[in-house]
């Protein structure tokens, strides 16, 4: 039994997914505390370093298939040194339930073994990192950018975010050991229930405008709950690759019918080439930002000296409301949900 993995996708990352990169370098922004980093956690990106542009491929992609812990283990070299390592996280609900938030804590041995470090011990997160966007503390999460973010406040988007023009993630609750989930804020529960597995996110319409494959697409339109289609970008220029949001959505019956609406406004006879489908899988990628701290040598709460620590993951499934139902009911909502899993393959299909 097993509830998490690090995912990848070569050549982007190679095995095990995740690396240690002993880069030096300076925390930088605006306001930002001094604080000198030894290096970064990151995916295993042979072609990236910790300072690496925005898209080049930084976060470690940990998928979490379950509501029990997840124990990434690493090796220390113990010295009298202070140093500071920024990790570049994603969290992705792979449980296929809904969640209502996550804990990460940092200690010592796995499993029924694990034991949480010492509040005031050598092992912590780093108070001094200064997480993005500016005034999040020392810890934060968001939902991807491309769907929800003001572009005027990050010089790597030129266009608001998808859903909404607000910043939407998890407010954290931080401590030295201990970074918790408090609650979600912005608008992500305008349009969902809270955390959405990626067995359940919607479908979308995609336009790849930089014919780039290495650089994420732009969401034009996606499919609501109720089956219909809002299209709510348009695009200003396929020479150019730019799009716009619209002012109004637009509302279509099928996938067809949102592809047959781009042809007419570009006057183009066929645009089934550059308008793909697919699913909204960042409606399920959390990103969390944190940086670790060790200073000096590692021991456990009985003073033994320690060679490793542990940074433990665990995810927590939103309570399901119980419905009462009447005879018969549970044959007929079996029936629906097999319908709705054909549908659901059929247009992957397309």
């Amino acid at each position: 039994m097993t509830n998490g993995r690090i995912a990848f996708t070569p050549p982007e990352a190679q095995s095990p997914g995740i690396k240690v990169e002993p880069v030096p370098y300076e925390q930088t922004g605006g306001g930002a505390p001094a604080l000198s980093f030894s290096g970064c956690l990151m995916t295993s990106n042979p072609g990236a370093t910790c300072t690496s542009p925005f898209q080049s491929g930084k976060r470690i992609k940990q998928q979490m298939t379950g509501t029990g812990p997840v124990d990434l283990v690493f090796d220390v070299a113990n010295d009298d040194k202070t140093s500071t390592y920024q990790v570049f996280h994603r969290l992705i609900n792979d449980t296929n339930a809904l969640l209502d938030g996550f804990k990460i804590e940092l200690g010592y041995g796995i499993g029924d073994g694990f034991e949480k470090a010492a509040e005031q011990g050598s092992l912590s997160f780093s108070s001094l990192f200064a997480a993005q966007p500016q005034d999040s503390g020392s810890a934060s999460t968001q939902f991807p950018f491309g769907l929800f973010g003001e572009a005027d406040t990050n010089p790597n988007f030129t266009l608001d975010g998808f859903f909404a023009s607000a910043r939407t993630g998890f407010k954290t609750a931080f401590s030295a050991v201990e970074i918790a989930s408090d609650g979600i804020f912005g608008p992500y529960t305008d349009f969902f229930d809270t955390w959405l597995p990626g067995q359940s996110v919607p479908a979308g319409v995609f336009w790849d405008n930089d014919n780039n494959p290495g650089t994420d697409a732009l969401v034009m339109a996606w499919e609501r709950p109720d089956g219909t289609w809002e299209i709510r970008r348009e695009i200003a220029s396929l020479l150019d690759g730019t799009a716009a949001a619209l002012a109004t959505p637009v509302e279509r019956g099928s996938f067809d019918d949102v592809v047959d609406w781009f042809e007419d406004e570009q006057g183009v006879a066929d645009l089934r080439a550059v308008l793909l489908p697919g699913e909204i899988e960042d409606l399920a990628n959390l990103n969390v930002n944190f940086a670790i701290q060790l200073a000096g040598n590692l021991f456990d709460t009985a003073g033994a000296a320690l060679d490793s620590f542990t940074l433990r993951t665990t995810v927590f499934a939103a309570p399901i409301a119980a419905i009462p139902l009447p005879a018969g009911a549970p044959l007929l909502l079996g029936g629906l949900g097999m319908l709705w899993a054909l549908r659901r393959r059929r247009q992957r299909a397309v």
